[in-house]
């Protein structure tokens, strides 16, 4: 009778063990898939970095001063974005980023203190739509899991894939059934959701990336790269708008009070606007409200940057931008990057000075033809002119006359701009 009981008790033992070792098998799988990958016909991981595992709140570095520095920030609508910019600022100067793509400009910007030493810059990266995917995987594609993923909302989706984490409990308590009920309160529907998170993670950002952050507060996505410079921090933000993704990546300088004020409000404050090429016109009448002497400084050269932000095609912005600089005195390092552009993209820097002016052969000669056009043109108007000598025909003949001489002499510095709006 003893020797039954124990076997039945070993039996039984052997049972719970093997229930036990059977419901907590797919976690130890799901551990090892994330640190030493997966290779079989429902799923294919390869081993992910531990930084992809878990995401985390965004860490803003605390300022004494940034409300006083409030004052020297405005709101700027660049390309898609409303973000604060220094403006009248006694530390940063604004060097315009202009990179030439096939897909046409991508802009940013270098903010430099009176040194020249980059503090922070920013540059625009290119729109996606968000799309996250299954890939081969059949394990997300298997009804009870699918079913479970399309439940996720896309705002459900967007948190999970910055701030969702992976990695399982680590303090399980102080016995194994104390473990395996922590453990069960990940069910196998959110551990295989996890994989689909960590494998669209691995999609989305680089894999060398340092950091995956989100900020509750503006829904925005933080990641952070590698910087080649131990003293500069590099990091993308993302903000979503309908499905579509829009980031930019900025850089900071550590340890300096200035930079990561900068860098706070941009992650802070910079938030989605659409862009269109009418967008400009508003950003154009700020910067015609503005006095001269400011218009052809960096304030308008600011103003005016943004407003071509919205309308690339528009050689006119590029020409006017680089005509108001010229008036202006030391703009030679705002200048710099609106040259190399246009010689790029027009073959002529546009510059109004013959001293500055570079162009190519073709773009030469087409000048030339256009400025020997105009001249016989002018030749021409003058022999046909009437000459009156003062003697008119009639009172009306020398109203017209006026009027069209008025026409013609009438010459204003302040409007020398104005075929932006006539785009």
């Amino acid at each position: 009778m003893i020797k039954k009981v124990i076997i039945l008790s070993i039996a039984l033992l052997l049972i719970v063990a093997g229930g036990c070792l059977i419901a907590i098998a797919p976690y130890h799988i799901y551990t090892l898939t994330l640190t030493e990958g997966v290779q079989t016909r429902f799923l294919e991981m390869k081993p992910s970095p531990g930084v992809f595992y878990d995401g985390q709140d965004f860490v803003y570095s605390q300022i004494e001063n940034a409300n006083i520095d409030k004052a020297l920030f405005a709101t700027f609508h660049f390309s898609n974005f409303e973000m604060p910019l220094p403006f009248n600022h006694p530390i940063f100067s604004l060097i315009p980023t202009i990179k030439i793509e096939s897909t046409g400009p991508r802009l940013g910007a270098s903010f430099v203190d009176g040194k020249s030493s980059e503090l922070f810059s920013f540059m625009l990266e290119k729109a996606f739509k968000l799309e996250t995917i299954s890939g081969n995987q059949k394990l997300f594609l298997l009804p009870i899991f699918k079913n479970h993923i399309a439940r996720k909302s896309e705002e459900e989706v967007w948190h999970d894939l910055f701030s969702k984490k992976l990695s399982l409990p680590s303090n399980f308590g102080k016995s194994f059934y104390e473990s395996l009920l922590t453990l069960r309160k990940v069910s196998y529907s959110d551990l295989v959701y996890n994989l689909y998170i960590l494998y669209n993670r691995a999609h989305l950002f680089p894999s060398n990336i340092l950091k995956i952050a989100f900020d509750p507060i503006t829904k925005h996505g933080l990641i952070e790269l590698p910087s080649n410079d131990p003293k500069l921090k590099q990091e993308r933000l993302y903000i979503i708008e309908k499905g579509i993704v829009y980031s930019l990546t900025i850089v900071s300088k550590n340890d300096n009070e200035a930079a990561e004020n900068l860098r706070n409000r941009i992650l802070k404050e910079t938030v989605y606007k659409s862009s269109t090429a009418d967008s400009a016109i508003p950003i154009y009448a700020q910067y015609k409200n503005i006095s001269y002497g400011r218009r052809i400084d960096q304030q308008g050269m600011m103003y005016l940057y943004a407003a071509w932000s919205h309308d690339l095609t528009n050689k006119d912005f590029v020409r006017v931008i680089i005509l108001f600089l010229e008036r202006g005195k030391s703009n030679l390092k705002f200048l710099k990057p609106f040259y190399e552009y246009a010689y790029k993209k027009f073959g002529s820097n546009l510059s109004s000075d013959n001293e500055f002016l570079l162009e190519t052969a073709s773009e030469k000669l087409k000048r030339r033809m256009k400025e020997d056009l105009e001249s016989e043109v002018k030749k021409e108007e003058q022999i046909l002119a009437p000459k009156y000598d003062g003697k008119f025909d009639s009172p009306e003949e020398k109203i017209k006359y006026n009027l069209q001489k008025a026409k013609e002499g009438k010459i204003n510095s302040d409007d020398s701009d104005k075929v932006l709006l006539q785009e």
